[in-house]
């Protein structure tokens, strides 16, 4: 009986002694697995959503625009509307003249010039009117005819010169004008720069002699060019 006791004993302190050294094993496993330093959540922010591989985050860059502006300032401006842009030249800052009238085979040729006399540019397009009137601004006859192409944009700087040519044809030539009375003598032209409804007088130099009736066209201008 004390000998089955004694067994026992042995047997109940070497299970002890085993689950002991087990336990030891346990705890330095544990400290070994912790010697990363990193906590549960750095393991968690490391892995994907759902699995599969690292996760990876993108984002959209805003579409390239023109140095300076935002990409809701990217419209060109319209032609014409820029700050600075010359304006169409009106009577009141022009002046006119008709310069180097010439008579050829039944015709009589010259220049209708404007003149910038304001202090910025502005821009003539197209043809003048244009009519003959007596000394009391009164027209004679029909208005000038459109001759030629409608040209191009002329800018004209503060003193700059556009001219248009004018030809008249000489009243001894045209049906319905080459008998005494269906003529008057004109002094001076009245000319209308594109598209404007004021006027300018334009003395011309020795006169015109011009036909009454209206139905008859005895002049033609073309459009503004540079002189």
């Amino acid at each position: 009986m004390h000998r089955i006791r004694g067994r026992s004993r042995r047997h109940a302190a070497t299970t002890a002694s085993r689950a002991a050294a087990l336990v030891g094993l346990v705890v330095v496993a544990l400290a070994g697995c912790g010697g990363s330093g990193d906590s549960p959540d750095d393991t968690l922010a490391s892995e994907p959503a759902g699995g599969g591989g690292p996760a990876v985050t993108t984002s959209a860059s805003p579409a390239a625009s023109p140095a300076g502006a935002s990409p809701a300032a990217t419209s060109a401006t319209p032609a014409g509307g820029a700050s600075g842009a010359a304006s169409a030249c009106v009577a009141g800052g022009l002046s006119a003249t008709v310069d180097d009238l010439q008579g050829a085979a039944g015709h009589i040729y010259g220049r209708i010039v404007l003149t910038n006399t304001g202090s910025a540019p502005c821009v003539i397009t197209g043809f003048p009117g244009v009519s003959v009137v007596d000394a009391a601004g009164a027209q004679i006859g029909a208005p000038a005819g459109r001759t030629g192409a409608a040209g191009s944009p002329v800018t004209v700087a503060p003193g700059g010169r556009a001219g248009a040519t004018l030809a008249i044809t000489q009243p001894g030539v045209l049906p319905g004008c080459d008998s005494a009375g269906q003529t008057t003598r004109g002094t001076q032209l009245r000319v209308y720069p594109p598209g404007d409804r004021a006027s300018l007088l334009a003395p011309v130099p020795g006169g015109v002699e011009a036909c009454r009736d209206p139905a008859i066209q005895q002049l033609t201008v073309s459009a503004f060019e540079r002189v």
